[in-house]
């Protein structure tokens, strides 16, 4: 190859490769360089020529009479209490009894205060056996005896009744009273007894139990009648009257006779406005004398006295 264009190949790859060198140069470095102008506006420190006006945050003192509460801190709403006028009353709750009484089933009328009649009544019911066989076992409990007839029982019924509603002494015992007679002499004492004149008043009507006019002389609760059967009757009878309605029906829980046989068990005495009512017209009436009739004699009543 001739010399000069030896040369001018030389010339060339030398121009070639500076170029080269340019290019790759700025591929390197121009990146590199633009990365450090970035970090150096970005970090570099204020002049010395500069002050900083920002003052310091004040330091905040709590009050004493106030604690910081974190931010994150739950306070309750204070729960408010219901005003008297929104509470609601307690309800009330009444016994049968009492509702018998709100009702006009038992009217409170005669000596006995109310908690007594209420007493005597809730008292007469503990002793209903309304079977034969029942009244059986209970008129064996009353007089303390293996077996007694619940067709005479009355007498030792109508004191166990008053000795439970605290109205007799608790020492009586019921079973002097069976089969008492008030003719005789030492039965009248037992009646006495039991019914002293300072805190019972005694009376003996002499009419026919279906010509009374209760209206006019009503029985009261609590009262103790001995029934007389008179020349028309075939048994006689006592029994207390356990309550009297509005309408002043009287009643009893008493023994008395049904096809069925003797059984004890509250029943209708009379009712003022229907002489036909009540086991008394029944009593005296002759048809009825196959299951018992009393009263044509009238009764004798012992009533407590007014306190």
């Amino acid at each position: 190859m001739p010399s000069q264009e030896i040369r001018y190949l030389g010339m060339g790859l030398g121009i070639g490769a500076l170029i080269s060198g340019l290019v790759l140069g700025g591929v390197y470095f121009l990146p590199l360089a633009g990365a450090m102008l970035k970090r150096t506006s970005t970090s570099s420190p204020l002049p010395p020529t500069f002050t900083s006006t920002i003052s310091p945050s004040p330091t905040v003192t709590p009050s004493p009479t106030s604690s910081p509460v974190p931010s994150n801190t739950f306070t309750p709403t204070p729960t408010m209490l219901p005003s008297a006028t929104t509470i609601p009353s307690a309800t009330v709750t009444l016994t049968s009894t009492e509702l018998m009484i709100a009702d006009g089933e038992i009217s409170i009328i005669g000596p006995l205060s109310r908690e007594h009649q209420k007493r005597l009544y809730e008292a007469s019911l503990t002793f209903i056996a309304p079977t034969f066989e029942q009244s059986a076992r209970i008129s064996a409990l009353i007089n303390l005896q293996p077996y007694s007839d619940p067709s005479t029982i009355c007498g030792p019924l109508s004191i166990a009744i008053l000795q439970r509603a605290d109205l007799l002494r608790a020492d009586l015992i019921p079973f002097d009273f069976f089969l008492v007679n008030p003719y005789l002499g030492k039965d009248r004492r037992i009646l006495e007894s039991a019914f002293p004149a300072d805190r019972f008043e005694s009376s003996r009507v002499r009419i026919k139990l279906d010509k009374i006019n209760w209206s006019l002389q009503p029985l009261m609760p609590g009262d103790f009648l001995y029934i007389y059967s008179g020349s028309g009757g075939n048994f006689e009878h006592m029994l207390i009257v356990n309550r009297v309605d509005v309408g002043g029906r009287a009643y009893s829980v008493t023994n008395f006779d049904t096809t069925l046989g003797f059984v004890i068990d509250q029943v209708m005495l009379y009712d003022p406005h229907d002489p036909g009512a009540g086991i008394f017209a029944q009593w005296t009436k002759r048809e009825h004398q196959l299951l018992g009739s009393t009263g044509f004699s009238g009764y004798e009543v012992w009533r407590l006295r007014e306190p």
